[in-house]
């Protein structure tokens, strides 16, 4: 069945412009046009712009990205969040940011070898396809300032300690709970909804109150 635009922008909550956008990145298949003034989009045309949505607000994924995942052919919008578990790692956007070397990093934040070493050793960094990128510039910046605060060790080993921990309970849970279910692509889309939205949540909620009551006393 095919849809006017007036429906789609409806339908999806997604500006006219957005989608036209869209297509003329190839995110989405150029409408029919049996008349000058009427475009008809496919029905599947709902779904792709919810998931592209999905993938931008969640993963953080820029259209580019998104464009490059498919364009590599490994990702399929009909097979869902199970093509987001098979190409996880392109869509955080490890392969289509910028990359850096350690010795790039090490000259321009004035920081050893063996410093940057010790960050991968305890958790605090990882390399993504031998390299860093800008995500880890960022948290670098982060962990140099707690240590000028004279904080970082106590803060920071309570956050790899506790990471640790919790992503051995969620890879256990994710896999019976997948064993589980007969619907796959609904369970991953839970799956990430738990991580990517309730975790944050419950985190930083339960930061909030706990500022807000150690203001109390």
């Amino acid at each position: 069945m095919s849809i006017k635009m007036s429906e789609l922008v409806k339908l999806t909550d997604t500006p006219k412009s957005t989608i036209l956008y869209y297509v003329k990145e190839g995110l989405l298949l150029e409408p029919q046009k049996p008349k000058p003034n009427l475009h008809l989009y496919d029905e599947s045309s709902i779904e792709v712009i919810k998931f592209i949505k999905y993938l931008q607000s969640n993963f953080g994924s820029s259209i580019s990205e998104i464009k490059a995942v498919i364009n590599n052919g490994s990702f399929d919008f009909e097979r869902g969040f199970e093509a987001i578990l098979e190409t996880l790692n392109m869509l955080m956007g490890s392969a289509h940011q910028s990359t850096y070397t350690q010795q790039f990093i090490c000259e321009n934040y004035k920081i050893t070898q063996k410093k940057l070493e010790s960050y991968l050793d305890t958790g605090l960094l990882f390399k993504r396809d031998g390299a860093f990128t800008t995500k880890e510039l960022e948290i670098l910046e982060i962990l140099l300032n707690l240590e000028k605060l004279g904080i970082a060790t106590d803060v920071t080993q309570a956050y790899v300690k506790h990471a640790r921990e919790l992503a051995k309970f969620e890879v256990e849970f994710s896999k019976k709970f997948l064993e589980q279910t007969q619907n796959k692509n609904e369970a991953l889309k839970t799956l990430f909804d738990t991580t990517l939205i309730l975790k944050p949540y419950l985190f930083n909620m339960h930061t909030l109150k706990s500022y807000q009551e150690s203001e109390k006393i």
